[in-house]
């Protein structure tokens, strides 16, 4: 497959997300869910052996893939704080904010020594947070959950499930970006070859040169 000509490098303005300051950020959430949230009746009745299983999820229930963003509100505005770093003075701004994710919970077990699986309705999170970043006027947050673990301590009463006491920790990606338009030098890409399977060579058995034709041939 042949090519044009590749063009000569040129002066090319991006548009691209500038970061301004980004951190990763551990914390622990502690939430009462009861049953009814959880979409359970009576579905863990006479189940044993029951574990839990975090999914980080859309508010459908459809599972989020790795580093998802989560929606962000801001909540306070916005205050200036003067840090000494490094013997620099640093203004950074107080970012108060309330993350929202939704996740759904997996229960397994044993009923009458059968395996058992339930997913459980979504399950909104709401976690207020503050922080120093710098952020200046005109940045806005971009939070992504890096990482999900936690348990579950279910609470029966007379045999029928009331709750479920939720422990959730999450690590998640901070960063404080703009737009902004950025001039490089570059090539333009150009599309690659396509593959295909090609035929090889005939083998050819292999020869004995010493013995036939021999060095005098």
């Amino acid at each position: 497959m042949s090519h044009p000509p590749r063009p000569t490098q040129e002066l090319l303005c991006i548009n691209a997300e500038k970061v301004y300051d980004w951190v990763i950020l551990q914390n622990t959430i502690r939430q009462f869910v009861s049953a009814e949230e959880l979409g359970l009746d009576h579905e863990l009745n006479d189940v044993k052996h029951v574990s839990t299983r975090f999914i980080l999820t859309d508010e459908h229930g459809k599972p989020l893939g790795p580093n998802a963003e989560v929606k962000v509100k801001e909540i306070d505005r916005r205050e200036e704080k003067t840090f000494v770093i490094d013997g620099a003075l640093v203004t950074l701004e107080k970012v108060s904010f309330v993350k929202i994710f939704y996740v759904v919970i997996e229960f397994r077990g044993t009923r009458e020594h059968c395996p058992f699986v339930f997913t459980s309705h979504p399950i909104q999170v709401e976690v207020h947070e503050s922080l120093f970043l710098c952020a200046p006027e005109g940045t806005r947050l971009v939070v992504r959950i890096t990482d999900l673990d936690g348990n579950a301590k279910v609470n029966f009463h007379d045999d029928c499930l009331k709750s479920v006491d939720l422990s959730l920790t999450t690590c998640q990606s901070i960063q404080a970006v703009a737009d902004v338009t950025i001039e490089v030098k570059a090539d333009f890409c150009q599309p690659r070859d396509i593959l295909t399977e090609q035929c090889s060579a005939p083998i050819i058995p292999q020869q004995c040169p010493v013995l036939f034709p021999g060095h005098d041939h």
